[in-house]
């Protein structure tokens, strides 16, 4: 399919041209120039984190070693192919799966690679077109450099895979220097490093593994340094191609994305971050789901709905004990299958289980709504939705995985403020009131909808702009 879809872009590029399909752009001795320069962007591939093979590999092999095809059009064509993939890769990110459910139906399409392409050619600047057609944002930048410094790394004579096995955090411990040498935090292998030095530099390597920063060697922080390099080139590839494909999507409009890996938000617009808050995911028990939706509405002081698997496995049990005190104390509703509301003490708690449950429910709004004060709901077959809690405790973490699957996320007001600035100041006066003054919750619709991402990158740049990488908690990346 996509081989497909490089033909038609082919053939609109001699269209956009308007030349004749015999034109020509790399093969003629006049043109030797743009084929030394397209060789050398499709070397690059690795340092961009892309794959050379991908881009007519073979027959550019051919060539640099001087053979000369028969059918000097077809071999033209085919290089023009390769180029367009490149760029458009470049831009855009390869094809890989990202996401399980997409609401968005979104593919990025925000540069005309054919016609930059001809473009450069014609304008005798195709040197250039690798920069304009980058993404520039300093996330972007931090990602690539760092990919660029790990392929370095790898390339040379000296390296050599690394294991620590010791928590001694000195000089004898050559491995652990080894490492960090490897990792770019020692300019040097330096086997008469001071240990205060390496303390350093191990709080250096804890911050971007999102320990806590005591320059201790602990065990932990010792897995985390003994992934291989080039598995850390991986996720760094693959975080890269991620960023790309948000690219032209966050252009000219707010994106709210959530890494799972790393529990954080990001509000991009453009080459910024407007707003990063702490978030809990779900446990490993039970995942969230990377997916694509646009937040549709924003809900002040929001009833929770509880899922049936929380509500026969984990209120049940309690309810059973005492039924009013344990639905008073919670602040629940029992509701039928035509949305009614029960006396509980109406219902034969004793005779129900996780097969035999025939109502739902509900917990209304108040300081201790499961749901806090604001939810940001967006259509998704996984009844995922941002909200707020008052569970503030947890955000406190570095590993921030313990929900069943919702994102709660600790700046959840500003969020809100932020996405609907027209009601912000609605929000931020009601946000202090204890109850709805309507005795009810409070729904503000938000057309268009503001595209919301949830993504599984284990390395991942902060709001900073520094790159760090986070524990593959649902072993995605093995």
């Amino acid at each position: 399919m996509r081989k497909i879809a490089y033909l038609i872009i082919l053939m609109m590029m001699y269209a956009n041209a308007g030349r004749a399909a015999e034109k020509m752009y790399w093969l003629p001795a006049d043109c030797s120039q743009n084929r030394q320069q397209l060789f050398s962007y499709f070397k690059q591939a690795a340092l961009l984190g892309l794959e050379q093979r991908d881009y007519a590999f073979a027959l550019v092999q051919q060539l640099q070693s001087g053979y000369m095809p028969t059918d000097s059009l077809m071999t033209d064509r085919a290089l023009t192919q390769a180029a367009i993939a490149f760029f458009t890769d470049v831009a855009y990110g390869p094809a890989i799966t990202r996401i399980g459910y997409d609401g968005l139906k979104y593919v990025p399409d925000c540069l005309d690679i054919p016609t930059l392409l001809y473009s450069a050619l014609a304008n005798n600047n195709f040197n250039k077109l690798l920069e304009k057609v980058e993404p520039s944002a300093p996330q972007y930048n931090a990602l690539k450099s760092m990919i660029a410094f790990y392929n370095d790394r790898l390339q040379r004579q000296d390296y050599h895979p690394v294991k620590i096995t010791s928590e001694t955090a000195d000089s004898s411990n050559h491995p652990l220097i080894d490492k960090l040498y490897q990792l770019g935090f020692l300019d040097a292998p330096d086997y008469t490093a001071h240990e205060d030095t390496l303390r350093i530099k191990i709080r250096a390597a804890e911050y971007m593994f999102e320990f806590l920063e005591d320059g201790a060697l602990r065990q932990g922080v010792i897995e985390e340094l003994n992934v291989s390099l080039e598995k850390r080139l991986s996720e760094l590839k693959h975080a890269i191609n991620t960023f790309r494909w948000l690219n032209c999507l966050r252009k000219y409009q707010y994106v709210v994305v959530v890494d799972i890996p790393a529990a954080e938000l990001f509000v991009y617009l453009g080459d910024s971050t407007m707003l990063n808050s702490r978030v809990i995911v779900g446990k490993a028990k039970t995942p969230s789901s990377p997916l694509a939706s646009r937040i549709d509405e924003v809900i002040l002081f929001p009833y929770w709905t509880v899922p049936h698997n929380i509500a026969v496995k984990e209120l049940l049990p309690g309810i059973k004990g005492a039924p009013s005190i344990y639905l008073e104390a919670g602040n629940y509703q029992v509701l039928d299958k035509s949305g009614r509301i029960l006396d509980p003490q109406s219902i034969n708690w004793n005779t129900l289980n996780k097969h035999n449950f025939p109502y739902t429910l509900r917990q209304m709004f108040g300081c201790d709504n499961s749901l806090g004060i604001i939810k940001l709901n967006f259509f998704n077959p996984y009844s995922t939705y941002l909200h707020d809690t008052p569970a503030r405790s947890y955000f406190m973490f570095n590993s921030r995985y313990f929900s069943h699957g919702c994102i709660r996320v600790e700046d959840a007001i500003p969020l809100a403020k932020l996405l609907v600035p027209a009601e912000a100041p609605r929000i931020d006066s009601l946000s202090r009131m204890k109850t709805p003054p309507a005795g009810s919750p409070i729904t503000i619709p938000m057309k268009p909808g503001i595209p919301v991402i949830i993504l599984y990158e284990v390395a991942w740049p902060d709001a900073n702009g520094k790159v760090r990488f986070f524990e593959d908690v649902y072993e995605k990346f093995k």
